[in-house]
C-alpha cells in the first residue's frame, strides 16, 4: 500500500513538474514575443536615422540580403535627425555591414508590417563597428504613391478640359490656329514664300556675286581662322611680355593718365568752341560792317597799289645794282660819304651857332638894332 501512494505522488509530481516547464515557456514565448533567441545568440547594437520612421515599432526585424539578422530595440525622437533607431544584430552579420551602409525601411507586401532592410554598402570601404552610425533613406510607399496618382490624375483631368476648350474654340474658327487650318490663303501666302525662297536660292546658285562666294568659298573661314589664332597668339605674347601693351591692359595708373588727358583735352575742346563763336561773331560782323578791314579784304585797289609799290621798288633796286644814280654812289663811293658827312657836321654846328645868335638878338635887341632920327 505503502509502494502505490509512493509511485502516486511521484506520478503527480512528474505531471506538476511537466505542467510547469510548460507554462513556464509559454510564459517565455509570449514575454519575449518571438525574440527568445536573444538570450542565446551574441548581438551587437547599431544605430541609423530617419526623418520619419512610418509607422515602425519596437521588435520589428532587422533584414540583411533578405535574411533576419536582428531586431529593432529602441525608437527614439532627435532633434537633428528627426528619430534615431537602435537595433540589435548578431554579431556574425557585422562583418557584411560596411561604413557607407544604408538602411531602409520598407514593408512586407503592400500592407503588411514594417522592417528594416540593411545594404552591405561598397567592398572598397572599411568595416563598420559597434554603436556607429548608419545613414538611413525612406523608401516610397503605396500611400505616396496612391497620393502622387491622384495629384497626377487631377492634373490629367484639368489637361483634358483645357484640350477640350481649345478644341472647341478650333472647331468654331476662333484664333490664329482655326485661321491656320480653315483658311486658306494662309496655305496660299506660305506656298508664295516657299516659291519665292526656292528662287532666290536658285539665283544664289547660279549667281557669282558675293553671296554665292560667302557660301562656296572656303577662303573667308580660312582667314577668319588665320585671325583668331594670330589673335591667339598676340594674347600670350601680350600676356606673357611685360612691355607697354602688357602695361596698359594691366596698369590702372596709365588708364588715369588717359583719363586726366581726355578731361584736359574736353577743356581745351570747349576753349576752342568758344574762339570759333567767337570767330563766327567776328566774321558775321565783318560781313555787317563797312569799315577798313572790311575794305582790305574785299577792294582790290589795295593789292593793286602794292603791286605798283613793289614794282617801282624793284625798279630802284635794279638802278642800284647796275651803279646808277646817287643812291648808287652813297653805297659804294665811302668818300663822297665821309665829306657828306662832313658837311652835315659843319651844318649842324652852322646850326646851332644861327641858333645861339637869335637867342642872344632876341635877348638883347638894343644891342644888335640901333635906330636914330637924326
Amino acid at each position: 500500500m505503502a509502494d502505490i501512494k509512493k509511485q502516486l505522488q511521484w506520478s503527480k509530481l512528474k505531471v506538476g513538474s511537466v505542467i510547469t516547464l510548460a507554462l513556464f515557456i509559454l510564459l517565455a514565448t509570449v514575454f519575449f514575443a518571438g525574440n527568445l533567441e536573444e538570450l542565446f545568440s551574441k548581438k551587437v547594437a547599431l544605430k541609423t536615422h530617419f526623418k520619419d520612421v512610418k509607422g515602425l515599432r519596437r521588435g520589428a526585424p532587422v533584414w540583411i540580403f533578405g535574411t533576419e539578422v536582428g531586431s529593432v530595440r529602441e525608437i527614439n525622437l532627435d532633434p537633428t535627425y528627426g528619430t534615431i533607431v537602435t537595433m540589435r544584430i548578431n554579431r556574425s552579420a557585422l562583418t557584411f555591414i560596411k561604413e557607407d551602409a544604408k538602411a531602409s525601411i520598407l514593408t512586407m507586401g503592400l500592407l503588411g508590417d514594417k522592417y528594416i532592410e540593411i545594404s552591405a554598402g561598397s567592398p572598397k570601404a572599411g568595416p563598420i563597428h559597434p554603436g556607429e552610425m548608419i545613414e538611413g533613406t525612406a523608401q516610397i510607399e503605396f500611400q505616396d504613391v496612391m497620393a502622387t496618382s491622384a495629384i497626377t490624375i487631377e492634373t490629367m483631368t484639368e489637361f483634358i478640359k483645357k484640350l477640350e476648350a481649345f478644341v472647341t474654340k478650333i472647331e468654331e474658327g476662333e484664333g490664329t490656329l482655326a485661321k491656320f487650318l480653315t483658311d486658306p490663303s494662309v496655305y496660299n501666302n506660305l506656298n508664295k514664300t516657299t516659291h519665292t525662297l526656292s528662287l532666290i536660292a536658285q539665283e544664289i546658285r547660279t549667281s557669282q556675286g558675293t553671296l554665292r562666294m560667302l557660301i562656296d568659298d572656303r577662303s573667308l573661314y580660312t582667314k577668319i581662322l588665320a585671325a583668331a589664332s594670330n589673335l591667339e597668339d598676340t594674347t600670350r605674347m601680350v600676356k606673357g611680355s611685360s612691355g607697354t601693351l602688357k602695361r596698359l591692359i594691366e596698369d590702372p595708373s596709365i588708364y588715369n593718365k588717359l583719363l586726366e588727358s581726355a578731361s584736359h583735352i574736353e577743356a581745351f575742346s570747349r576753349r576752342m568752341e568758344a574762339v570759333s563763336a567767337k570767330l563766327e561773331t567776328f566774321s558775321t560782323k565783318l560781313d555787317e560792317s563797312q569799315g577798313t578791314l572790311k575794305r582790305l579784304i574785299e577792294d582790290p585797289t589795295l593789292y593793286e597799289d602794292l603791286d605798283q609799290g613793289a614794282k617801282r621798288l624793284s625798279s630802284i633796286l635794279e638802278q642800284i645794282d647796275k651803279g646808277e644814280g646817287l643812291a648808287t654812289a652813297f653805297l659804294r663811293d665811302k668818300e663822297l660819304v665821309r665829306e657828306l658827312s662832313e658837311t652835315l657836321v659843319q651844318f649842324k654846328a652852322t646850326t646851332q651857332e644861327l641858333e645861339g645868335l637869335v637867342k642872344d638878338i632876341k635877348t638883347n635887341p638894343k644891342k644888335y638894332l640901333k635906330f636914330s632920327i637924326f
